[in-house]
């Protein structure tokens, strides 16, 4: 039976080499850090302060300010309100111009002018449709009904039929635009915003004054006819009542 062989002995007298033992630290063993006792068995114990590192993740947790609010996000910004756009009304009479003797195609015209100024919603309009022969519309505006007088006219320079406007409020022509402006929806959009640029250049408007109604100054001439008449009636009357006394003188 082969006699036992000591570690490190070889068989012939010579010494085996074996794998060295590991170095032993030099360094202290680190304590632990204390557990709460208060703890039951089983449970996990709770994150350590501030610095040390998650056993799971090897991470750090982060770092909690219990004392400051909680964020709040950002309020959305308010969304700005649209104010519309103040909506005027513009008084227009359209109708027939001077020039213009009324044939089948300027009264259909006319007619277009019509529709369209009705049809207009910025700015608004208020349409009356002028009677044939009402005369200049420089004339037409001593009324004081409107703001704008549209025409279907002609002038020497052009043989076929135009689109007048005089501005009532500034007491001048705007400028004349051919026939098929009549049936363009946008056209007193345009006469306006041709005013309201007359006005920023400074053109002033006419100073409103006393606007009688055609039909109530209309009743006044008649009643002041009336009176007239009614007093120069009873002058006759009197006159031919009145009593005269003749005296008759004899002389010698």
């Amino acid at each position: 039976m082969p006699a036992l062989l000591t570690p490190g002995i070889a068989r012939g007298g010579s010494a085996i080499e074996g794998p060295a033992p590991p170095p032993k630290s030099t360094e202290a063993p680190r304590a632990s850090a204390p557990q709460d006792v208060s703890q039951g068995a089983g449970e996990a114990s709770p994150a350590g302060p501030a610095g040390d590192v998650s056993q799971e993740t090897g991470e750090k947790p982060a770092l909690v300010d219990y004392d400051q609010p909680t964020a709040r996000p950002p309020a959305e910004a308010a969304t700005p309100v649209r104010v519309p756009e103040r909506i005027e009304t513009v008084a227009i009479g359209v109708g027939l111009g001077p020039s213009a003797p009324g044939s089948l195609e300027e009264l259909a015209l006319v007619d277009a002018l019509e529709a369209t100024a009705r049809a207009s919603t910025l700015p608004k309009a208020e349409v009356r449709r002028l009677r044939a022969g009402a005369g200049d519309p420089r004339q037409i505006c001593r009324e004081r009904r409107d703001d704008l007088i549209v025409t279907i006219d002609y002038f020497p320079d052009r043989e076929d039929p135009v689109v007048a406007t005089y501005d009532c409020l500034l007491d001048r022509a705007l400028g004349v635009r051919s026939s098929s402006a009549a049936r363009e929806p946008g056209l007193v959009k345009v006469l306006w915003d041709e005013h309201r640029e007359l006005v920023r250049r400074g053109v002033e408007e006419r100073r409103a004054g006393l606007g009688i109604n055609p039909k109530v100054r209309t009743g006044l001439i008649a009643g002041g006819a009336i009176l007239a008449i009614g007093t120069a009636v009873a002058l006759i009357v009197a006159s031919a009542l009145r009593t005269e006394t003749a005296v008759i003188t004899v002389g010698p």
